[in-house]
């Protein structure tokens, strides 16, 4: 019997690991994102991070390797400061829509917490 309560706390556990990433609303400001998750999470991003962190085919193997990194960050910073459209993708993701550089990235809302946790900063 304890062996039983213990996966339904562990289940129970992972739950709310999960509904922790499930995004419920996006502000978009002049210069950054505000998103507020299922757990009331509130996280702010600048829209270069965000932009750095494009999980598109082309561009994630350059933000992972840290030697390219600092390439991509400086391509970003060329580009002017703009607001994306925000498209929902499922109940997982959003598209973020540029008039110019990449557009072609999900960004599921696991991603989105891992930059505005800055979990992915070495």
């Amino acid at each position: 019997m304890k062996s039983q309560l213990s996966k339904v706390w562990n289940q129970s556990n992972i739950w709310s690991d999960l509904m922790a990433d499930v995004l419920r609303q996006i502000e978009r400001k002049d210069e950054s994102l505000v998103l507020t998750f299922q757990d009331d999470d509130i996280h702010e991003i600048p829209y270069h991070v965000l932009r750095t962190y494009c999980p598109c085919a082309n561009c994630r193997p350059r933000w992972e390797d840290p030697h390219r990194r600092l390439a991509i960050q400086e391509d970003v910073k060329r580009l002017r400061v703009e607001m994306p459209r925000a498209e929902p993708v499922g109940r997982y993701a959003v598209r973020f829509v540029w008039t110019s550089g990449c557009s072609s990235g999900l960004w599921s809302f696991t991603h989105l917490t891992a930059i505005a946790t800055g979990m992915l900063d070495d």
